[in-house]
């Protein structure tokens, strides 16, 4: 093993008592009071975890060898994790290496998966009944038959994500032909004969995604745009400070925010926790602490639902408080072990998060 590839054999889920080490990247701008929050959260609700901090800032003024420490340090703590737990960091500027999609990268972190799920109606949104999940590639180089090896292996994995989560609908919007050819989609489809599949060109997917979410169930993005299909969508489902997102290695798995560093607010306790918290119950299910995961998610349904909004959730007819990032966290422990009464409760959600993230 070399210090360029984190792979690693994979622990599995601690059971038991004991601690599952997490590489934790507390992040700029917003990122540590979310991931403070988030954490504050998890504990409190009984998370087995130990939290190993990693810095993957890349801060434009630090020198060439500075990165490339941080960049050794994050891969090493990775090796011994195959967990990252990541909160917004800075995009260095163009002609630096970005560390995040190195490490992504070195990791072989393949697909990315991204649930939208409406909060109607403790969070007003224009689609009550919107509920997808977002499947898309990560940025790469691969060309000709390494794209298509790459495309199939993302396709099994959206396939498999949509039979587990009970969603009988996949649609893949593709860009261009050889980003997915016909023939492979065939090919792949016709080892979940129980899921209607669907292949149709990026611009045609996002109109009417953009116009009937509530018609998807898995919608699969090869190629360079997920990244673009997945926010469109975080934002019709209510806002991209609800959004959590995963993204399945070979080894390793990285949990993280769609949203991004807002700079403007740091420091002034006004920011929403919830992407990374959610990202945080996915993350718990993905090391087999279900019932932590549980408690927390419908502690946090149980928040919202009660009328307890950041800035970004507010709407007169359903907010009755607007607390801080603080605040918030402070309510959602308050919750800790009751249920939602309108909203539905995690463990009998049709997409329940427990296996969202299992590979293919």
């Amino acid at each position: 093993m070399t210090d360029q590839t984190p792979h690693r054999p994979r622990p599995g889920p601690r059971h038991g008592r004991a601690n599952q080490p997490i590489s934790i990247v507390f992040g700029d701008g917003i990122g540590p009071e979310v991931m403070q929050a988030s954490l504050r959260i998890l504990l409190a609700a009984g998370a087995r975890i130990a939290v190993e901090p990693v810095d993957l800032s890349g801060r434009p003024g630090d020198a060439e060898e500075d990165h490339a420490r941080l960049l050794s340090a994050a891969r090493q703590s990775l090796r011994r994790t195959g967990v990252l737990y990541r909160a917004p960091v800075t995009t260095p500027p163009a002609g630096v290496a970005c560390p995040v999609q190195v490490l992504s990268r070195d990791a072989d972190l393949f697909a990315t998966t991204r649930p939208c799920r409406a909060m109607a109606p403790a969070i007003a949104t224009r689609h009550p009944a919107m509920d997808l999940i977002i499947v898309h590639d990560l940025p790469g180089a691969a060309q000709g038959d390494a794209r298509q090896m790459r495309a199939e292996r993302l396709l099994h994995h959206a396939f498999a994500v949509a039979r587990r989560q009970g969603l009988r609908r996949l649609d893949a919007f593709v860009e261009h032909p050889d980003a997915l050819t016909a023939e492979l989609f065939d090919a792949v489809a016709g080892h979940y004969p129980d899921i209607a599949a669907g292949r149709r060109r990026l611009e045609t997917g996002l109109a009417r995604l953009a116009d009937r979410p509530n018609g998807f169930g898995v919608v699969v993005v090869p190629g360079r745009h997920g990244d673009l299909v997945a926010t469109l969508a975080a934002r019709l489902a209510g806002g991209v400070g609800l959004a959590p997102s995963a993204a399945l290695g070979t080894d390793c798995a990285m949990f993280s925010t769609v949203h991004g560093t807002a700079p403007q607010l740091a420091g002034r306790d006004r920011v929403n926790p919830s992407a990374m918290l959610l990202a945080g119950v996915m993350m718990l299910h993905h090391i087999g602490q279900h019932r932590v995961a549980d408690r927390v998610h419908d502690a946090w349904l149980a928040t919202i639902e009660d009328g307890i909004h950041t800035a970004d959730m507010v709407h007169p007819g359903t907010t009755r408080l607007c607390p801080g990032t603080r605040g918030f966290a402070d309510a959602v422990i308050t919750r800790l072990g009751q249920a939602p009464r309108m909203l539905r409760p995690a463990a009998v959600s049709p997409h329940h998060n427990q296996n969202i993230m299992m590979q293919a």
